[in-house]
C-alpha cells in the first residue's frame, strides 16, 4: 500500500483557490462510505469549535493586551490569519506600545505621529535601526574636516560635537549637516575635553602643560586657568560644583572652578589615570566623590569633602572566586599588553577595556530607606542632568525620591536670565531630531520641563536657572533627559563606593585599542590599531551584550499615556547580577565597509558630503582611530590624520547577507514548522 503523502496533500490544498478547496472537500465526501458520514459529521463538528475566533470576539482593549504580549514576529504572522486578525494586528495602539518600548532606553523621546496609522511605519523605522546595530551596519558616513594633527577627544551632546586635537584647536559641529560652528584656537595641544551643558561652560586639559582651562561655550572666551599639576593633563571630569583633573604626574587635583580655587590635591598613585568620574554622595552631607582608574587596573574612589581615599580594588581580583573569570582578570592591569587601554563612565556604570576584554561594572546600589537621593554622575561623557526613571513595581515596590542635585524650571514661555558666569542669554522650549525618514519622520521634542544646576553656592558669580542657547542658534539639548513618551531614565539608585563594583559581563576581543560604550543598551564600539605593518588588522568592531535571562518589565497597559515602563535605563540592574562571558564582537561593514578602500573616483552608496581631501579609503594608518563616540543613533571616530566621521545607523540601505549554510538551516526550519502543523491537527481531530 502507498504511504500517503500529508506533506504533499498539504502544499496542494493549500495552493488551491475558495473553490478548488470546496470541491475537493465534496469529491472526499461523495467517495465515503455511508457508514463514514457520522464520522465525517464527528470532525467537521470539531473544526469549526477549533476554529473559533477568539481574539476578533473579545473587546479591542483586551484583544490589543493578549497581541502585546506576543513578539512582532508573532504579531505579523498572526495578521495572515483572517481579514479581522490583521486590522487587530495593526491598531496603532500596539505599535505605538511596541515603539516605547524599543525607544525605552534612547536618551531622548520620539515624536508623535500626525497620523496614528503612523505608527506601525514608525517602528519599521527604529527596528531598522536596532538591526543595524546588532549587526554593525552603518547606513550611512559624513566627514567632518577640519583637524590637521591626531583628533584626541570627542564629545557628543545630542547632534553638537565638541573635538580637541594636537593642532591646538577646540571645533564645534553639527553632525547633521557636518558644518563647523566655531574653531577655538588654544596655543596647546589638546589632550582631553569635558562639557557641562547646564552651565554652558567646558573645561580643557593640555597634552603637555599641566594646566586646565576653563571657557564659556556662549562666548567662546576663557574664564579660568588653574594650574596645578607638574605635567600634562590625561583627563578631566566636570559637575555643577567641583572639577577634578588627573595629570601626567599620577596626581588628581579638585577645584571649585567658580572660585578658581583649589579643594584638595590627591598626591601620586600607583600610576597615570585613564579616566575620572564624579559621583554624587547619598546625601547632600556626603558630597561629591571622585573615581578614578589607573592603567594599572585599580579602582580608587575618594572623598572631596574628607579629603581622603574611601576605597580601593583591584580589577584583577573582581572574579569572585570563579576559576574561570580568574583565569580571565589574572592579568589585568599587569604591564606591557593588559594594562587599561581606555575607559567610560556613567551613573554607577563603568567600562574598562585592555587589549583583549571589555569589562562592563556596576556599583551597588544602596536601599532608598538608607540613601533617599538618587545618584547624579557626572563623567566625560555626562550631560549635567540628572537621569531618572521609573521602575516597575514587580522589581522594586519602593518609591524613589528625586535627586536633590536639581529643579524643574518651566520653560513653557521665553526668558532672559544671565547664567553663573555672567553671560546673558535665552532659554526656550528644546528640541532635537532623533530619527527620521522620508515617510515617518521622528524628532525628539523634549518635555516642558527643563533641570538647572544646584543651588547658587556663595561662591556663584550671579544666580542661574534655565538652560542657554547653545552657539548652534538651538537651545542644548543635553543625551539623558527622558525617554520614550516623556516617562524619565535613571541610572540607579545612589551607588555604595565602598563596596568593590560588581563585574556584570566580560567581552572577549580582539588587539583593541580605543573605544565608547552606551550604558544604556551596554552597547560597545572598539577599534584595532591601524598599524603601517603589511597585513595589520584595521577594523572597528561593535558588541551589543544581551542578558541570558532578561526581566519581564513590559508590564502596563497598552492604552496608558505613561507607556510600558522599563529599568532598562538601567540594563545592569539586577538583585544578584550573574557575569556573562560574551565573544560575539562584529567587525563592521555596511558604508564603512564599502569605503574602507575606496578612491574619490568611486561612487560609495550612503556617502553624505565630500570624501576628504586625498582619501585612500578607511582601513589606512592615516585614519587610525584616536577617539570615539557612540550614542543610540551613530558612532563618531575621531583619525590620526585630524579627520573625523559620523556613521549612523538609521535607514536600510544596507542590509546583513545572509550565509548560504544559514539558508539551509532556514529550509530546515520550515520542513519542522510544517510537521508541527500536521501533529496539531491530529490533536484536533483524536484529542477529546
Amino acid at each position: 500500500m502507498k504511504k500517503l503523502d500529508e506533506k504533499g496533500i498539504r502544499k496542494a490544498m493549500r495552493g488551491l483557490g475558495r473553490e478548488g478547496r470546496g470541491r475537493v472537500i465534496q469529491i472526499i465526501l461523495e467517495s465515503t462510505l455511508p457508514g463514514d458520514i457520522p464520522l465525517q459529521i464527528l470532525l467537521l463538528q470539531k473544526y469549526l469549535k477549533s476554529s473559533f475566533d477568539i481574539i476578533g470576539s473579545l473587546a479591542p482593549n483586551i484583544a490589543l493586551r493578549i497581541l502585546r504580549e506576543l513578539s512582532v514576529k508573532e504579531v505579523v504572522r498572526a495578521g495572515l490569519v483572517s481579514k479581522k486578525w490583521y486590522a487587530a494586528t495593526r491598531h496603532p495602539a500596539l505599535w505605538r506600545w511596541h515603539c516605547l518600548r524599543l525607544t525605552a532606553n534612547d536618551p531622548v523621546r520620539v515624536k508623535v505621529p500626525a497620523d496614528p496609522q503612523g505608527w506601525y511605519p514608525l517602528y519599521r523605522s527604529l527596528h531598522h535601526r536596532e538591526s543595524n546595530f546588532a549587526g554593525a551596519l552603518p547606513q550611512s558616513i559624513r566627514f567632518l574636516n577640519g583637524h590637521t594633527n591626531f583628533c584626541t577627544t570627542l564629545l557628543l551632546r545630542g547632534k553638537r560635537l565638541i573635538s580637541g586635537s594636537y593642532d591646538e584647536t577646540i571645533r564645534f559641529w553639527d553632525i547633521e549637516t557636518g558644518e563647523m560652528k566655531k574653531c577655538l584656537q588654544v596655543k596647546k595641544p589638546v589632550s582631553c575635553v569635558d562639557f557641562l551643558a547646564a552651565e554652558e561652560v567646558f573645561v580643557v586639559g593640555f597634552h603637555d602643560v599641566g594646566r586646565v582651562h576653563l571657557f564659556s561655550s556662549v562666548t567662546f572666551t576663557p574664564l579660568q586657568q588653574l594650574a596645578g599639576h607638574l605635567n600634562g593633563i590625561r583627563a578631566v571630569a566636570l559637575s555643577s560644583k567641583n572639577l577634578v583633573s588627573a595629570g601626567a604626574d599620577k596626581a588628581l587635583v579638585c577645584w571649585d572652578w567658580r572660585a578658581g580655587t583649589k579643594i584638595v590635591r590627591f598626591g601620586q598613585q600607583t600610576t597615570i589615570n585613564i579616566g575620572v568620574q564624579i559621583v554624587q554622595g547619598a546625601t547632600e552631607a556626603e558630597g561629591e566623590r571622585v573615581v578614578s582608574v589607573t592603567i594599572d587596573g585599580i579602582v580608587r574612589v575618594f572623598s572631596i569633602k574628607r579629603r581622603e581615599m574611601i576605597s580601593q580594588f583591584k580589577l584583577s581580583e573582581l572574579g569572585s572566586g570563579d576559576p574561570v573569570l580568574n583565569a580571565k582578570l589574572f592579568n589585568v592591569g599587569s604591564a606591557p599588553n593588559n594594562m587599561l587601554q581606555w575607559f567610560a563612565a556613567k551613573g554607577s556604570q563603568m567600562t574598562c577595556a585592555t587589549k583583549s576584554i571589555i569589562l562592563h561594572l556596576q556599583w551597588n546600589e544602596g536601599e532608598d530607606e538608607k540613601t533617599p537621593a538618587d545618584t547624579t554622575a557626572m563623567s566625560p561623557t555626562f550631560s549635567g542632568r540628572t537621569l531618572t526613571s521609573p521602575t516597575p513595581s514587580s522589581l522594586n515596590p519602593r518609591s524613589r525620591a528625586v535627586s536633590s542635585l536639581v529643579r524643574p524650571t518651566q520653560t513653557s514661555t521665553p526668558q532672559r536670565r544671565q547664567s553663573a558666569l555672567g553671560v546673558t542669554i535665552s532659554s526656550l522650549p528644546k528640541s532635537r531630531l532623533s530619527l527620521g525618514t522620508p515617510s515617518t519622520p521622528l524628532s525628539s521634542n523634549l518635555s516642558a520641563s527643563q533641570l538647572s544646576g544646584i543651588s547658587p553656592s556663595p561662591l556663584s558669580l550671579l544666580p542661574r536657572s534655565g538652560t542657554p542657547l547653545s552657539p548652534m542658534g538651538a537651545p542644548l539639548s543635553p543625551m539623558g533627559a527622558a525617554g520614550a513618551d516623556g516617562f524619565a531614565i535613571r541610572f540607579g539608585r545612589a551607588a555604595i563606593l565602598t563596596a568593590p563594583p560588581k563585574l556584570v559581563a566580560l567581552v572577549e576581543t580582539p588587539d583593541v585599542a580605543v573605544g565608547a560604550v552606551d550604558p544604556r543598551k551596554r552597547r560597545v564600539v572598539t577599534a584595532t590599531r591601524f598599524s603601517s605593518r603589511a597585513g595589520a588588522d584595521r577594523r572597528v568592531l561593535m558588541s551589543t551584550h544581551e542578558d541570558k535571562e532578561m526581566f519581564d518589565v513590559l508590564d502596563g497597559s497598552v492604552g496608558d499615556d505613561t507607556g510600558p515602563t522599563a529599568d532598562h535605563a538601567n540594563p545592569m540592574f539586577s538583585s544578584s547580577p550573574s557575569v556573562n562571558i560574551d565573544a560575539n564582537i562584529i567587525p563592521l561593514s555596511g558604508a564603512w565597509a564599502a569605503l574602507a578602500h575606496a578612491t574619490p573616483e568611486r561612487g560609495v552608496k550612503g556617502l553624505l558630503g565630500p570624501l576628504p581631501p586625498k582619501f585612500a579609503g578607511l582601513a589606512t594608518p592615516e585614519k587610525n582611530p584616536m577617539s570615539m563616540q557612540l550614542t543610540h543613533e551613530e558612532v563618531v571616530v575621531g583619525c590620526a590624520d585630524g579627520t573625523i566621521y559620523v556613521m549612523n545607523f538609521l535607514g536600510h540601505e544596507y542590509v546583513k547577507e545572509r550565509p548560504r549554510a544559514e539558508e539551509g538551516i532556514v529550509e530546515d526550519e520550515k520542513e519542522s514548522s510544517e510537521e508541527e502543523d500536521v501533529s496539531m491537527d491530529r490533536s484536533l481531530i483524536l484529542g477529546a
